[in-house]
């Protein structure tokens, strides 16, 4: 009884796959997107996970009193590996700071009811390069599902998270977080932070923001997907020299909102749907640089027109003289005008679709189908037990 209610599961899964995945396919029908990603991230099988205690690593010394493999060095780190971790504690993998050893976090499961599933930095800044986290399912009902509350350095890829307030907070420097996929209030959140690369991420389906990005410099926001938030798909506040490209933004409230920032590029992102503004920028300290862009069917109920400027951005490439494509764009108008105190206008609509890449559907339902499986098998390995 119990095996046949397993393949019930099972098959109303596949079959809410199924429709979403053609559901995905009708609705990015659209000719801006060459696919930026085909290989989906390795996520572990959960029934073939040992079932382990939540830990403390707090010192050196811990990663040899735990037995994990590896001898701490960047060419053979201690391997945290192949556990499913589920506590109504605070965390399942707790980091003081106090560590100098590389270490990878990979091929576990890892749940908490009440805080952090993991918190690196709890006490002090994690040493430098030694943070590696991949190919994991990580998930908090509580608080965030993982947080690194001061590094430099480290990796976060191909994960899969699900936090109650945000699925990933990073207070860190110089950090590359590729090919996640998070579903929370907020995807992931960049504050206090320089030099951070967010690449190849889905943010989607958010209660509130994709991406938000507060107080921090030379961050990187490229190739994400960042789709379907009930608030807005990518934000930045008080945050200098932004590198925003090829993002593919639809079906958000605000597809992007830029407040407080100087000296970014916003460039090669798709704009399409938002229930308000594709594009909103206010209280800019300084000039921010905006084309090739492409704006589609964007604050249909509002004045119809696709973005908002209240402080004066260049919305063109003075060198190509290009600047963003506008789908309303009247055939007979040579510029496009822009709603904002600022009065601003694109003096280059471009009569031509940028090239825009975007995640391709078929990478977010085959990891959809893996995570979906691993669950209810990892439910009924327990109960044989």
């Amino acid at each position: 009884m119990k095996k046949n209610n397993l393949k019930i599961s099972i098959m109303l899964i596949l079959s809410l796959l199924v429709f979403y995945n053609i559901s995905a396919n009708t609705n990015l029908t659209n000719p801006l997107a060459s696919t930026s990603s085909t290989i989906p991230p390795s996520l572990p099988v959960l029934e073939d996970l040992v079932d382990a205690l939540p830990m403390t690593i707090d010192n050196d010394v811990d990663f040899e009193t735990y037995g994990f493999p590896g001898d701490g060095s960047v060419g053979d780190p201690y391997r945290i590996e192949n556990y499913n971790i589920t506590t109504n504690g605070d965390y399942c993998l707790n980091f003081g700071g106090y560590t100098t050893k590389h270490f990878i976090i990979q091929n576990c499961y890892l749940k908490t009811d009440t805080n952090y599933a993991i918190y690196f930095g709890k006490y002090q800044d994690m040493a430098e390069d030694t943070i590696n986290v991949e190919s994991n399912i990580i998930i908090s009902t509580g608080n965030d599902a993982l947080k690194i509350d001061g590094a430099i350095g480290g990796k976060i890829q191909e994960n899969f998270l699900i936090g109650f307030t945000a699925s990933l907070t990073l207070r860190s420097n110089f950090t590359y977080v590729k090919d996640n996929m998070c579903y929370s209030e907020i995807g992931i959140h960049v504050l206090d932070s320089y030099g951070v690369k967010l690449e190849r991420n889905a943010c989607n389906e958010t209660t509130g923001t994709g991406i938000r990005v507060e107080n921090s410099n030379e961050i990187t926001i490229t190739h994400n997907n960042c789709s379907n938030n009930a608030g807005t798909g990518i934000t930045a506040e008080n945050s200098l020299n932004l590198t925003i490209s090829n993002n593919y933004l639809r079906h958000n409230f605000y597809g992007m909102w830029i407040s407080g920032s100087s000296g970014s590029l916003i460039t090669n992102n798709l704009f399409d749907s938002s229930t308000s503004y594709g594009l909103t920028m206010t209280l800019s300290i300084g000039t921010n640089k905006i084309y090739h862009n492409a704006f589609y069917d964007n604050n249909l109920v509002g004045t119809t027109v696709q973005a908002l400027d209240n402080s004066g951005e260049q919305w063109f490439d003075e060198v190509l003289e290009e600047g963003n494509f506008w789908n309303d764009l009247s055939g007979a108008s040579s510029s496009y005008s822009i709603d904002g105190s600022a009065g601003s206008e694109d003096p280059y609509p471009l009569d031509f679709v940028p090239e825009i890449s975007e995640f391709t559907s078929g990478y977010i339902s085959y990891l959809m189908v893996t995570i979906f499986l691993a669950i209810p098998l990892v439910v009924y390995s327990k109960k044989r037990k």
